[in-house]
């Protein structure tokens, strides 16, 4: 079976499907999906506790305009993740502003983040109608 029938046969059988009933159904080692996941929990405890730590990161916002009766306050991350040479790492907002490269590397980023949800979801109207919505609202 390839991953679309194996992940039907686990909704059909729950009526639903959850990263978790996913899990449960792979920890049998004879099911297909059980080499898809890493069991050593050395491995997959340390890589939990980095995506806590990528979560922390991402929380952090740093307000540029407070808020007054006429706009609400506004913010950005305080941290932007950047292209180095092995992989991404975290820098500061100001950081980031100051440099041209970087800043030129982060919205190269932002851009390609934009194209690839927009043709995710390119064909479905309310997607669209929700977009124009947001940019006429800001």
């Amino acid at each position: 079976m390839d991953l679309r029938s194996e992940l039907q046969s686990i909704y059909d059988q729950h009526k639903k499907l959850t990263p978790a009933l996913v899990v449960d159904a792979a920890r049998d080692e004879q099911h297909p999906l059980h080499s898809r996941f890493e069991w050593n929990d050395a491995v997959a405890g340390e890589a939990w506790r980095r995506q806590q730590a990528h979560e922390l990161i991402r929380s952090v916002r740093v307000v540029y305009r407070e808020a007054d009766e006429a706009n609400p306050e506004k913010s950005v991350r305080a941290f932007h993740a950047v292209r180095k040479e092995n992989g991404h790492v975290y820098e500061p907002v100001d950081k980031v502003a100051a440099d041209d490269f970087t800043r030129r590397l982060v919205l190269a980023d932002m851009e390609r983040e934009w194209k690839a949800l927009h043709r995710r979801y390119q064909d479905f109207e309310e997607f669209t109608a929700m977009v124009r919505r947001d940019l006429n609202a800001a």
